[in-house]
């Protein structure tokens, strides 16, 4: 019964676990974040710090090539050794758009790599489209619905692409949203080798069939050059910050500045999607979703901190033991520490406790045995579940369950009816037997009637 009730609140606080990265975010912070759409995650805890209008659909721009290289990442074993040729019908929709690109030309053959390097870097749109063609065997729209498979895949609630690159908008139905890219992001991050793209400021371009010459003659190993264009990690710009690592950035008049980025400060890690901050530049010449991006960063960072919040050699509760050998108690302990994110002034008295126990458990109990649980809560959001552990071992009494059990026995229903029954037969023994004395006896008597008779008559 003990593996079973243990099973019961494992599953419980399973359940209850989920809701830890889902939940709405408990923090706000003290000034305007001037952004269409919000969403940051603490990458430690899986704690939601700060979200707005995250599942509002708008145009994502280029964050959208950030499925198309996790598309290639997970589609390509071999980055450097895979050699694409660049189909020309792809421009057709790229002439006269002004978009940006990496200078790869029709024909042009790069590897796979070059083309991963070309996409999170100068965001570039033919590098998108060729990987796109590539990856759907000459059909685009076979990259389009892996595309929205995969964002299917990840739990996205609000994303449709239409094409790989973001150029185009809502009114070609291409759409996502701040929590959904997201999840594609953290997709991105866990993937081995995109970090390390991502995270570049440059790339040394290596020769191809259209590009034979440095352009640089200092450079005479490279054909050329590009460099990132999130700013924020670019060590020339003003705005620079060594705490801010990729992912993407992504730009149009329709979806205004966007960036999905992670900072790192003291061994603690957020992701940050910032989405519809205005079309327009800050006073140092940057779009606004560096600033909006740096703004919420310190704010984290200043306010918050990754700690333990239950001590594992400290008892939480206690509950009644049946049939303990010299215990009628059992003390409960957090089986883990839970580490999660509190306010940097806060301790952890802040977080409400919801104790999920049984009126009694039963001996044998080991050390380890789960014997409850406790639901942590701040503010009223539900941060997570730990699962509370014996720390003894707590033998069974014999004289006690022995006496248990006969009382049990006792009690219960079958013995109530068997001894119903008994009753009954005794009854009804006892009166078949006087029934059949009274018949004894008037037989008797009605013998010595006769004889007396007989006797009257001689």
């Amino acid at each position: 019964m003990r593996k079973k009730l243990s099973a019961v609140l494992l599953c419980i606080a399973a359940f209850c676990a989920l809701f830890s990265v889902s939940a709405a975010a408990a923090f706000e912070p003290p000034f305007d974040v001037n952004a269409a759409e919000i969403y940051m995650v603490n990458l430690d805890t899986d704690t939601v710090v700060y979200a707005k209008n995250e599942t509002v659909p708008r145009a994502p721009a280029s964050l959208t090539k950030m499925m198309t290289s996790l598309l290639l990442l997970e589609n390509c074993t071999d980055l450097e050794g895979t050699q694409i040729t660049a189909p020309a019908y792809i421009y057709d929709e790229l002439y006269g758009m002004n978009a940006s690109t990496a200078d790869i030309r029709p024909y042009e053959t790069v590897t796979a790599k070059t083309l991963l390097y070309a996409m999170l870097l100068p965001s570039a749109n033919e590098a998108a489209s060729i990987t796109a063609d590539y990856l759907g065997a000459g059909n685009l729209e076979n990259f389009f619905y892996a595309m929205n498979a995969r964002a299917k895949e990840l739990g996205c609630v609000a994303t449709n692409f239409t094409n790989a690159h973001g150029l185009f908008g809502m009114d070609q139905s291409h759409y996502s949203c701040a929590y959904d890219m997201y999840l594609i992001g953290r997709a991105c991050y866990d993937t081995p080798g995109f970090m390390e793209v991502a995270s570049s400021e440059s790339y040394e371009m290596p020769f191809t069939n259209y590009h034979s010459t440095p352009e640089f003659a200092s450079r005479p190993d490279v054909a050329y050059i590009i460099y990132s264009t999130n700013y924020l990690q670019r060590t020339s710009s003003s705005i620079y910050r060594s705490d801010v690592h990729g992912l993407k950035t992504g730009s149009t008049d329709e979806a205004g500045y966007n960036l999905v980025s992670t900072a790192t400060q003291n061994g603690e890690t957020y992701m940050l999607v910032v989405m519809g901050t205005p079309y327009e530049k800050d006073e140092m010449g940057y779009g606004l979703a560096f600033s909006v991006t740096s703004q919420l960063y310190d704010w984290a960072f200043d306010n918050f901190e990754v700690r333990s919040t239950l001590d594992t050699q400290a008892p939480l509760q206690e509950v009644k033991v049946k049939f303990g050998e010299g215990a009628d108690t059992v003390l409960l302990y957090p089986e883990d520490s839970f580490t999660t994110l509190l306010p940097s002034e806060a301790d952890e008295s802040v977080l409400q406790k919801e104790y999920i126990l049984p009126e009694s458990v039963t001996a044998p109990i080991e050390e380890g045995d789960v014997i409850g649980a406790v639901r942590l809560s701040l503010a009223g959001e539900q941060l997570g579940t730990v699962a509370l552990v014996s720390h003894d071992n707590i033998s069974r009494s014999s004289l006690l369950y022995t006496i248990d059990q006969v009382k049990t026995f006792l009690c219960s229903l079958y013995f109530r009816t068997v001894a119903i029954l008994f009753i009954l037969l005794v009854i009804g023994y006892a009166l078949l037997v006087r029934r059949l004395d009274k018949k004894r006896r008037r037989a008797q008597a009605g013998f010595m009637d006769g004889m007396d008779y007989r006797s009257r008559r001689r």
